[in-house]
């Protein structure tokens, strides 16, 4: 009888240990955030991608690190999409590089460049911080 007890520890042990972890509620709610955000901001096309964006990627990166990968993911794509075809995005650069005296207008959207870039590089971090 102990013998058995014992062989069900064991097994019960094995299971735990491989049992996903959870996620946790900060990244939940930072994954919803950052998508309703990124839903939002591409909604708006006027002033959605240049002031809205930049949090739903805020709050992306922190998704990602925190575990939930299936909102952060999505957050990409969305921040994505909306950025090739924002108008106020693209008009951002044309009115800071063909007139004198606009260059915050371009540099604001170099910054979602990055910002973007850093959601990837993100996702890319997280992914293999999974894998280990």
């Amino acid at each position: 009888m102990d013998d058995k007890v014992q062989k069900v520890e064991i097994v019960k042990e094995i299971i735990v240990r491989q049992a996903p972890s959870e996620v946790p509620a900060y990244a939940t709610v930072f994954g919803i955030f950052a998508l309703i955000t990124a839903i939002v901001s591409f909604l708006i096309p006027i002033i959605g991608p240049l002031f809205i964006t930049p949090f739903a990627v805020i709050c992306g990166i922190i998704a990602l690190f925190g575990g939930s990968r299936g909102m952060g993911i999505a957050t990409t794509i969305i921040v994505t999409i909306n950025l090739i075809i924002s108008p106020s995005f693209w008009l951002s650069f044309y009115t800071g590089t063909a007139q004198a005296g606009t260059n915050s207008n371009s540099i604001w959207g170099m910054v979602l460049i990055i910002c973007t870039v850093l959601l990837y590089v993100a996702l890319i971090i997280s992914r293999k911080t999974k894998a280990r």
